[in-house]
């Protein structure tokens, strides 16, 4: 179901040309710069952190459940980091 779910949104992102948006740390949003951005990011690890565009393969290199591993946040949907 949510396969499905985040192929029609990127039929829908394709079709319409619209790049995606991302929330910023800052407060703001930026526009991802291509196609290879593919999902919005928060990631948090001790003192850094950041919130903007990634890569969906990224996301899934970087994702774990153990405490020594930072929090990664990934989404395919505007500004839904």
């Amino acid at each position: 179901m949510r396969t499905t779910a985040l192929l029609i949104l990127l039929v829908v992102l394709v079709s319409t040309g619209e790049a995606l948006q991302c929330n910023t740390l800052d407060e703001g949003t930026e526009e991802c710069p291509s196609d290879d951005y593919d999902s919005c990011v928060h990631y948090k690890f001790e003192d850094e952190e950041f919130k903007g565009c990634g890569i969906q393969d990224e996301c899934t290199a970087a994702e774990g459940d153990e405490p020594e591993y930072p929090m990664v946040l990934c989404c395919s949907e505007d500004l839904c980091n």
